[in-house]
């Protein structure tokens, strides 16, 4: 009697044990996937980013929607004198 009562105490500690196994796996394979559709999101969104941030679209935005345009003089340079940005300064 005591040999089936060991017997079957071992019995369902094994089955638990495989129980939460294939619970532990199918948790594991959700969080793969998750994985998985996290950086197929990061890889859009920084496709999305170059895309963005390449000279000809920031100009064409700048130009068609700002309507900003390259400046036909050259910029003046400005000289000051340390004594003028001492007084500056203070």
């Amino acid at each position: 009697m005591l040999m089936m009562f060991v017997t079957a105490g071992v019995i369902i500690f094994f089955v638990y044990n495989i129980i939460a196994v294939n619970s532990l796996v199918v948790k594991n394979d959700n969080i793969r996937r998750d994985i998985s559709k996290t950086v197929t999101i990061n890889n859009n969104l920084q496709t999305e980013i170059e895309r963005l941030s390449n000279f000809d679209n920031i100009k064409n935005i700048a130009v068609d929607k700002l309507g900003l345009k390259y400046s036909t003089s050259k910029p003046k340079k400005i000289t000051i004198e340390r004594s003028e940005l001492e007084n500056i300064k203070q």
